[in-house]
């Protein structure tokens, strides 16, 4: 196999070798190195290296997040790392998030790849939001459409409770694209 073909082999691949970024992250919380670690993938995949989608470079919210978890850091990366509680409305660390942290860019950037199911669908708000989707690994990105901008959202697993529902909204996607 020549340079070219091994190139190409381990972009199309990409999907198969994401793993969780810590093997043993808490589920109260990062330790400092770890915070370090996936702050670092937050700046270098998202911040210091935009994605572009459709020739539009993706935005995020820069405000500073006031949770004691992401004190300082970009508000944006504390709904990547965190995950509302329907009880209380409050964010907790959500570690299962946060180790997949490093997922975000190669889903969006392998929309075509047969195993991201893309779809869209307006949210409560009237704003329409695209939907990255790896079904096989149980991940999803969500970003926003804020016309003429598109804005990361958040990201998170889908677990057997809200399966159905996104397989759903997906299959109305897709039925509504013929």
């Amino acid at each position: 196999m020549n340079k070219l073909d091994e190139i190409l082999n381990s972009e199309e691949n990409i999907l198969d070798e994401l793993e969780d970024l810590f093997d043993d992250l808490s589920a109260d919380g990062p330790t400092k190195d770890e915070m370090y670690k996936m702050y670092g993938v937050f700046l270098n995949d998202i911040v210091n290296n935009p994605i572009i989608i459709n020739g539009i470079k993706l935005k995020y919210n820069k405000t500073k997040s006031k949770h004691p978890v992401c004190k300082g850091k970009m508000v944006v990366f504390e709904h990547i790392i965190t995950r509302e509680s329907k009880y209380n409305g409050k964010r907790h660390f959500d570690k299962d998030r946060a180790n997949k942290i490093h997922w975000i860019r190669p889903i969006i950037e392998n929309k075509n790849d047969a195993r991201i199911k893309y779809f869209e669908r307006i949210n409560d708000k009237g704003y329409n939001q695209q939907f990255y989707w790896y079904e096989e690994k149980g991940f999803i990105v969500i970003i926003r459409e804020l016309d003429p901008d598109l804005f990361l959202i958040t990201s998170f697993s889908i677990d057997k409770n809200n399966k159905q529902e996104y397989k759903n909204y997906y299959n109305e996607y897709r039925d509504s694209q013929k």
